[in-house]
């Protein structure tokens, strides 16, 4: 046969070989794979990969035979996680290096600067609706839109031009910011053509503003007065219209206010108020405040004078009454809170004004009332000598005995120590060694008292193992207890001795 035309035997014989190569070369892939997973390589997670390979291999091996059934390789298999974690990584790596670029505004100046050019209370917006910057003015309307949302509502209605205020102080008075109103009003008489239209077309904001207005003078009559009166003083034109119709529904309301009386009368002299025939403490009070910073109407200054002398006694009070109505002083000094915490700062001002003379005798007659008991008495008497009084002992307190008397204070001390040098018989020791027995607490007061009064003891042998006693709580130099009163070793007149034996 000739060998062109012949079958090609032997290519069939390579090819039927080919499957015995091919498990020849794919059993050290597997091996290396098997190897690799046991050192702790990652398996490849590229299906496509092993795909192109096989792919390749055919067209090397075209004529050879596809075995009947091919086992898979389960090392050589990618699993889901393998590769879901490489996209899942590619993700985060590229929401890293791409952020969302933030949105541009368009060129301008900056909101401070503009916050700072126009201001932010009404009286500044009010002031640069007058006299524009022409800067500003020249903004493009985009520009000024961005502008508005990083700026205060009122420097915003102010930059954009006076209708844009006006609706701004319409909006703020309705929702309850009532006193917008009287800004709404200048705005008004300076611009009316920019702000007619507004009012026109804002009915219903300008009732709900109106009523706030209502409800907050219905409020300061029953409330805080200072705040009605000086709406009172501030509203002009149709808010004016408004107020005064508010105040003057309820006139016996406002009689009594005297701060809403003073601030009525100024604006309507005429007008017919009823007062109260006896003012309360809280009505006084006010129209003396009134009457420090102005003049009161003269029907309000009347009934303040018949009554000042109810005030409370303070120097603030002292010094109205003094000035406008001197002759109700005397009155008023004798009732003075002698246990007042502000009696020093009234004793000065009753001093300065010649008043002091009085108000020693008031001070004199209370020590002598309180002598009936002669602790209560003596400690009276101490507390106006530390204050600067000079009063004479009562004679309650001369008796020559010290009956009565809490030897715990140092007033009694003093005493004691005053009837001993006077010489009445007291024994000292005597008193204190007994009060140790009953009491070793006051006993440790007493004892600190009588050493500082310079008398003659020592310390009871009942308080030298007293427990209520710290170790080094005595004082060195007289054995006195340090806790009774704070400052002992200042005033020990015993350790000033042996201080000055020893220079």
């Amino acid at each position: 046969m000739d060998p062109s035309t012949a079958p090609d035997e032997p290519q069939q014989d390579d090819t039927g070989d080919a499957p015995g190569a091919d498990d020849t070369e794919i059993t050290p892939t597997q091996d290396a794979a098997v190897e690799a997973e046991t050192d702790g390589a990652p398996a490849p997670t590229d299906p496509g990969a092993d795909a192109a390979g096989d792919h390749d291999e055919d067209h090397d091996n075209e004529d050879a035979a596809e075995p009947s059934e091919v086992e898979p390789n389960p090392e050589a298999t990618p699993r889901p996680k393998d590769e879901a974690e490489p996209a899942a990584r590619g993700e985060q790596k590229g929401a890293k290096s791409k952020p969302k670029p933030a949105p541009k505004k368009p060129p301008g100046p900056d909101p401070a600067a503009v916050t700072k050019r126009i201001g932010t209370s009404n009286e500044a917006a009010l002031r640069y609706v007058l006299s524009p910057d022409p800067s500003l003015t020249r903004l493009s309307r985009k520009v000024r839109e961005s502008l508005i949302t990083d700026v205060p509502p009122v420097t915003a209605g102010a930059l954009l031009g006076p209708d844009a205020l006006a609706r701004h102080f319409v909006a703020s008075a309705a929702a309850g910011r009532y006193r917008d109103l009287f800004s709404l009003w200048e705005l008004f008489r300076v611009r009316p053509d920019e702000v007619k239209p507004v009012l026109a077309e804002r009915q219903r904001a300008l009732e709900r503003a109106r009523e706030m207005l209502s409800k907050a003078a219905r409020l300061g009559m029953g409330g805080r007065a200072e705040r009605v009166a000086e709406d009172i003083a501030s509203a002009q034109g149709l808010i004016w219209t408004w107020l005064r119709e508010i105040v003057t529904a309820d006139l016996v309301a406002v009689g009594r206010r005297p701060q809403i009386v003073t601030a009525l009368l100024e604006r309507e002299p005429n007008l017919d108020i009823p007062l109260p025939t006896e003012p309360t403490d809280s009505w006084l009070a006010e129209a003396a405040t009134v009457r420090q910073a102005k003049p009161l109407p003269a029907e309000v200054d009347a009934l303040l004078s018949a009554h000042v002398d109810r005030l409370p006694a303070t120097v603030a009070t002292l010094s109205l009454t003094a000035e406008h109505y001197r002759d109700r002083l005397p009155a008023l000094l004798d009732r003075v809170d002698l246990d007042s915490p502000d009696i020093g700062s009234i004793m000065a001002w009753a001093r300065d004004h010649g008043m002091g003379d009085r108000l020693r005798e008031r001070i004199r007659e209370s020590v002598e009332a309180a002598s009936g008991d002669r602790a209560q008495g003596l400690a009276r008497w101490q507390f106006w000598r530390e204050r600067g009084v000079d009063l004479p002992l009562p004679d309650a307190l001369r008796t020559p005995t010290i009956e009565g008397l809490d030897l715990a204070r140092p007033e009694s001390a003093h005493l004691i120590a005053g009837l001993v040098a006077d010489g009445v018989s007291i024994d000292p020791q005597g008193q204190l060694d007994a009060l140790a027995t009953r009491n070793r607490q006051l006993a440790e007061k007493a004892y600190e008292a009588f050493v500082c009064a310079d008398l003659d003891v020592h310390l009871p042998l009942a308080l030298e193992g007293n427990p209520i006693v710290r170790d080094g709580t005595r004082c060195p130099s007289c054995q006195a207890w340090t806790w009774v009163r704070p400052g002992h070793e200042q005033r020990c007149p015993r350790r000033r001795e042996e201080e000055l034996a020893r220079a």
